[in-house]
């Protein structure tokens, strides 16, 4: 088919550019008051909204990425929403993560009435990513303005000791956006003169890795490799085990319950594993008067079902995150470094360490040592007694460390296994390890029931 462009009569078109002709206007940037914008930004539902100038020094690069994704910006609006700070208090964090998604929603929604109640008033605006879709390209930072150093220069809060923004009446229990206007405003909004983190300390005490400090350091990886575990890289490593294995590694490195939370974190949103930094935080007007009222009460009902909550620790070994988490008898830990398909002495104990189950080595009663000798001639004791896990071995086996009961060693084993080949690893992949395979893992000598006693802990 060929079509034809339609172009009208010459008449017709003189007009056209005639009427366009009188829409031209020299490029103006509108000012407009604070007050207004902040109103706009109530009624369209925010729960507190401040404006800053786009050249503020103390906005650092962010000033500069507000140009990149609209180079007309003119000055910076922080939106803030707030949350239900009872369902992310509570120890459900199934409940936790719904209030989070919908308290996404909310504000997506509420940014987008803004910008086009903004529109409508002859000023262009444009909406930032809150934190999803974020972009990943080589190089780049995931997010596209870093809304917490917005909202602190926009006075809607100072960071706190968790790392998150605390606002004055709702503390930290918010959700901040960030929408880029070509207008001038008035004035301006400046951080405020106190912070309304006032040092309780429950966040340190409640991170089940330890990333939250009282010396002010903050440990993001050990932050993002257990609360993030479904994002990022925790998807990555659950990717290339698919893409590695066969169904027995995969299912040494993830169980069916991680299974089905990845697929929940895929079709419903993003799954947080704890976040209980944010659930604890008493701070802010709205909030703080029970725990001023009672603060033993206040930890007793918020602070210590979290801390007493049985869940699954995602760390990387020889961390401090490590420690911390095996410190909790409540916690599970499970090594995000463990490669259920690299047969190398470090990774068989750290194979060891990933799968045992502290519940079912305390309910079966289990009591079993076990010398492995690895093909390289080092050699590695595990012992199963009293619910624990104790490993002892040759200084080149690095994965040993202080965090693991020192009793293992001079332990006389019931058995010595001698691990044979390059695939030993499947040794612990127990749906491989069984009496149908034709090319042998490991030579056994003394009591076969130990080896059993052994691999049935293994989650």
């Amino acid at each position: 088919m060929t079509w034809t462009i339609f172009r009208g009569t010459p008449e017709a078109e003189q007009a056209r550019r005639d009427h366009e002709a009188s829409l031209a206007s020299a490029a103006t940037h509108r000012t407009v008051t604070r007050d207004w914008l902040r109103d706009l930004c109530l009624e369209a539902g925010a729960g507190d909204a401040g404006v800053v100038e786009i050249d503020r020094a103390a906005l650092g690069e962010e000033g500069d990425h507000a140009r990149r994704i609209f180079p007309r910006t003119r000055t910076l609006l922080s939106i803030v929403t707030s949350s239900n700070p009872d369902a992310i208090r509570s120890v459900s964090r199934a409940t936790a993560n719904l209030a989070w998604h919908h308290n996404h929603v909310e504000l997506d929604e509420v940014t987008n009435r803004v910008v086009h109640r903004l529109n409508a008033a002859g000023v262009r605006a444009v909406a930032t990513s809150i934190g999803f879709p974020m972009r990943h390209e080589p190089g780049q930072t995931t997010w596209e303005i870093a809304h917490k150093v917005v909202a602190v220069q926009a006075g809607m809060g100072h960071m706190g000791i968790n790392r998150n923004v605390i606002h004055p009446r709702f503390g930290n229990f918010v959700l901040l956006e960030t929408v880029l206007i070509d207008a001038e405003v008035d004035r301006h909004d400046q951080p405020l003169d106190y912070n309304p983190c006032n040092g309780c300390n429950l966040c340190v005490a409640s991170c089940p890795v330890g990333a939250v400090r009282t010396d002010d350091h903050f440990d993001f990886m050990a932050c993002l490799q257990h609360n993030y575990r479904e994002f990022l890289f925790g998807f990555e490593d659950w990717v290339h085990t698919i893409a590695d294995g066969d169904r027995a590694a995969y299912q040494a490195k993830f169980s069916a319950e991680e299974t089905r939370s990845m697929w929940q974190s895929l079709g419903f949103g993003p799954k947080y594993k704890s976040a209980y930094c944010q659930s604890v935080c008493p701070a802010g007007d709205d909030v703080i008067g029970p725990y001023l009222a009672d603060r033993a009460a206040w930890r007793q009902d918020v602070l210590v079902p979290l801390l007493r909550k049985e869940e699954t620790v995602y760390v990387r070994s020889g961390t401090r995150a490590e420690h911390v988490a095996l410190r909790n008898a409540s916690k599970r830990v499970r090594y995000i470094d463990f490669d259920p398909a690299r047969s190398t002495p470090d990774n068989f104990v750290l194979g060891l360490r990933h799968r045992f189950d502290r519940g079912r080595a305390t309910a079966g009663g289990a009591r079993a040592a076990i010398a492995f000798h690895f093909p390289d001639g080092t050699t590695c004791i595990a012992v199963v007694a009293d619910g624990r896990l104790g490993l002892a071995g040759d200084e080149s086996i690095t994965t040993i460390g202080e965090s693991h009961d020192p009793g293992a060693a001079g332990t006389a084993p019931d058995a010595i296994v001698r691990l044979l080949g390059d695939d030993y690893v499947r040794l612990l992949h127990t749906a491989d390890a069984g009496p149908g395979r034709t090319d042998p893992m490991y030579e056994l000598e003394g009591d076969a029931a130990a080896l059993g006693a052994v691999l049935a802990v293994l989650s």
